[in-house]
């Protein structure tokens, strides 16, 4: 009754959402190189170590403190934590800053990235049917590790200009706790192996599979955004630095200037205790 009773605010807010999103996303599809990204249907699968130019990175990644499982029978890790090497490697790759450049367009922006361990049986609105309701968003799934068949991920390829809309039926499902978890007509399943790297824009539909493995899936999930939309967007959508709600810290050190590198949003930059503070 309580999902039911919130569905006209939610669906307003979406609808609202929709009109910030579509001015800013049909600039992009004019000013975006979208058919040099390497992503002709909104996606792209490789290794970690490829799209971060990186050899031994997902090695290195499992071999860290970022290979953690929940505590206290949770089912879930988030952590915006991250080790230098990791920031090194996000920072230092031409592929990755080419392809979400040519995806996004010259406003691209470093928007998130954080670390996300899911055990199989996670219950999440995720699992159904639905696009980010933000329009044109890469985001980097860095599978560094499993354990047994962990959940893939099904999207629905679409290519470019592909402006977003409402998806009213699977909000609806969503909002009210009913996720839609049919097959759909040219689906794809992208299972996860150790060291497996998953981009792909989440303004295509895509759904989670959390309930069909038995495993555990170790990613770290970096997400690129037009900063004009992010800062559109602040406190009506999880867009942002930390979700908009923390600021992330990048350690002092690196061999990469963040204070001179173009995906990060030099507004959101500061300095403290040596290292810098990104976001809001």
């Amino acid at each position: 009754m309580k999902q039911v009773l919130r569905l006209p605010k939610a669906l307003l807010r979406r609808y609202r959402v929709a009109r910030v999103v579509d001015g800013i996303d049909s600039k992009s599809d004019e000013l975006a190189t979208y058919e040099k990204s390497n992503m002709p249907q909104g996606m792209y699968k490789s290794t970690i170590d490829d799209v971060l130019e990186s050899p031994g990175l997902a090695e290195k990644m499992r071999q860290s403190e970022l290979r953690r499982l929940p505590k206290d029978g949770e089912r879930i890790v988030l952590s915006w934590d991250l080790p230098p090497f990791m920031w090194e490697a996000l920072l230092g790759s031409k592929t990755l800053s080419d392809m979400v450049t040519a995806y996004i367009g010259p406003d691209v922006r470093l928007d998130d990235v954080y670390l996300k361990t899911v055990l199989d049986g996670y219950d999440a609105t995720s699992e159904g049917w639905h696009d980010d309701n933000v329009g044109y968003r890469v985001k980097v799934f860095m599978v560094f590790d499993t354990e047994g068949q962990p959940a893939g991920t099904y999207v629905q390829p679409t290519p470019r200009p592909h402006p977003y809309r409402v998806q009213l039926v699977d909000e609806i499902a969503r909002i009210i706790k009913k996720p839609k978890m049919d097959h759909r007509p040219g689906e794809l399943l992208m299972k996860y192996e150790a060291g497996d790297c998953l981009v792909f824009d989440t303004n295509i539909p895509h759904r989670g599979d959390f309930s069909s493995g038995k495993g555990v899936r170790y990613c770290v999930i970096a997400e690129f955004i037009d900063r004009n939309k992010s800062d559109a967007l602040r406190g009506r959508a999880p867009c942002g630095p930390g979700q908009g709600k923390r600021k992330l810290t990048i350690p002092a050190g690196l061999s990469i200037d963040p204070a001179s590198h173009q995906l990060i949003d030099q507004n959101l930059l500061s300095k403290a205790n040596g290292a810098y503070q990104y976001g809001y």
